[in-house]
């Protein structure tokens, strides 16, 4: 039950990040978004910061239990700009917390460690971080503009990454 309530915490601060960004990332606002009782994130938690650093490795630990790694980067990049764009979405929002506190950096830095892993097995260590970072830059491009065109973003990542034939 305890480890319930933790994960509907997080899945709803999650999904607040996404929808309405940090502002609106209160405990009252996750409490009730969550269906717990008032006080559940302070016992789980501590208190906002705490409840923030825990999001990074529940998003981390999220996206990689998610549906298998697609080895099309169209599909890849159209899931995270399509059903996974709340997701995405609070991934950025993360990302500018931890901009902003240095004391989130270390929690941000050890999730993102995972995702250069795996990219590290395709494109070797040295190349990993600075390509995460770019394809970062590239979804985030997308979801400002609002629209994406899977294809035209998929050949961006292959010229980026050296793979397009």
């Amino acid at each position: 039950m305890e480890k319930d309530t933790r994960r509907s915490i997080l899945d709803a601060a999650l999904s607040l990040l996404g929808e309405h960004g940090a502002s609106r990332l209160t405990l009252r606002t996750v409490e009730d978004v969550a269906g717990v009782p008032h006080g559940s994130v302070r016992y789980h938690f501590g208190d906002r910061a705490g409840l923030i650093g825990a999001l990074f490795a529940h998003l981390a630990e999220t996206e990689v239990q998610g549906p298998e790694a697609p080895t099309d980067l169209a599909v890849a990049l159209g899931r995270l700009l399509g059903p996974g764009r709340t997701l995405t979405l609070a991934r950025y929002e993360l990302f500018l917390l931890a901009a902003r506190d240095p004391t989130l950096r270390p929690p941000l830095i050890k999730a993102r460690e995972r995702f250069v892993a795996r990219l590290a097995l395709l494109l070797g260590a040295e190349r990993a971080p600075g390509a995460l970072a770019a394809l970062d830059g590239l979804v985030l491009d997308a979801l400002v503009r609002g629209e994406h065109d899977p294809e035209s973003l998929k050949r961006a990542v292959e010229d980026l990454l050296g793979t397009r034939r």
